[in-house]
C-alpha cells in the first residue's frame, strides 16, 4: 500500500509541477529533505521562493486532499522551510496544490492555495 501512495504521490507532484510551470513559477529544487521531513516543490514566483506541499488523492472516500494538510503538516513544512533558507531572510511562502486522480492515475482536478500560512 505504500508503494502505491507513493506512486500516487509522484503522480499528483507532477501535475502540480507543470500547472505551476505553466503559471510562469520557476523550479528550485524538487523533493528537499530535511530531519522534518520533505518539501515537495520548491519554486519562484516573481522573485518570491515558494515552498509547495502536494497532497494527491484518487479518491474522497476518507476526505479531500485539502483535508490532509493539517496544521501539523503546515508547522513541519514552515521547519523545513526554515532549514533550507538557512537562515537567510528573503521573500517566502508556503503553497498548497489539491490533486485528485482518478483510479487509473489520470489527471481530474488541481487546486492551488496561494500563501496558505
Amino acid at each position: 500500500m505504500k508503494f502505491a501512495n507513493r506512486e500516487t504521490g509522484i503522480i499528483g507532484e507532477e501535475f502540480a509541477y507543470q500547472y505551476l510551470v505553466k503559471l510562469g513559477f520557476e523550479s528550485i529544487t524538487r523533493n528537499f529533505s530535511t530531519r522534518f521531513g520533505e518539501i515537495d516543490l520548491i519554486m519562484k514566483d516573481k522573485g518570491i521562493v515558494v515552498f509547495v506541499e502536494v497532497k494527491t488523492k484518487k479518491s474522497l472516500d476518507y476526505g479531500t486532499p485539502e483535508e490532509m494538510f493539517t496544521q501539523s503538516k503546515l508547522r513541519r513544512v514552515r521547519n523545513m522551510a526554515t532549514v533550507y533558507l538557512h537562515g537567510k531572510d528573503i521573500p517566502c511562502r508556503i503553497d498548497m496544490v489539491a490533486v485528485l486522480l482518478n483510479p487509473d492515475n489520470s489527471f481530474q482536478s488541481l487546486k492551488h492555495y496561494p500563501n496558505v500560512t
